[in-house]
């Protein structure tokens, strides 16, 4: 595994395209959408990547750092179906965003405004959107039953500790928000792969 996560490395490529997104004057929902349709484009060149049978194949493979969603975006820990990233492989891109020293405005807009639209799904910046786009469509080439692994975001740590959370991820994965901080504490975020 290279130093860098393989997310980390195509955002880097498509620096340019993401801050022109960000910086458009379209409405939130144009931007997460033409951010999703970009993960999906990069996705697409990584789809032959995952070769499981089943979601047991891939959570042998994730624990024991194999994982191509290791490879995606670094190693994390698995408890049953909820994985704990360590690191968030945006944080290496983040001065690389700033403009002056700063970030734009809509590094924190963007947030503020996807959470009130888009409230099944947590984010802490711009980059998450994409990183989530892509880590669910590798994750839904893994089959399970009749029909595929789910990525689902539950919560997002930032480095200073503030904690947003998936009201939906909370649901699904069954886990409330104290045991959450818990298992974030000094981590990225967690998300349920089921």
């Amino acid at each position: 595994m290279p130093d860098e996560a393989l997310f980390t490395q195509l955002v880097r490529k498509h620096k340019r395209e993401i801050k022109n997104t960000l910086g458009s004057d379209i409405n939130v929902v144009e931007k997460v959408v033409k951010l999703r349709m970009l993960a999906r484009d990069l996705a697409r060149n990584y789809f032959n990547i995952i070769k499981y049978n089943n979601i047991d194949e891939f959570q042998k493979d994730y624990d024991q750092k194999k994982s191509p969603l290791v490879e995606l975006e670094g190693p994390g820990i698995r408890y049953g179906d909820l994985v704990i990233l360590k690191k968030c492989p945006s944080v290496p891109l983040f001065d690389e965003f700033k403009e002056n020293g700063s970030f734009p405005d809509y590094w924190t807009d963007l947030p503020v405004e996807f959470m009130k639209k888009f409230r099944n799904e947590a984010i802490l910046h711009p980059l998450c959107i994409v990183h989530q786009t892509f880590r669910d469509l590798l994750a839904s080439q893994i089959p399970k039953g009749k029909g595929v692994v789910h990525s689902i975001a539950v919560a997002c740590r930032s480095g200073t500790g503030n904690v947003v959370y998936s009201e939906f991820g909370m649901m699904t994965s069954g886990v409330k928000k104290d045991e959450l901080d818990r298992l974030i504490d000094g981590f990225a975020c967690a998300f349920q792969v089921r």
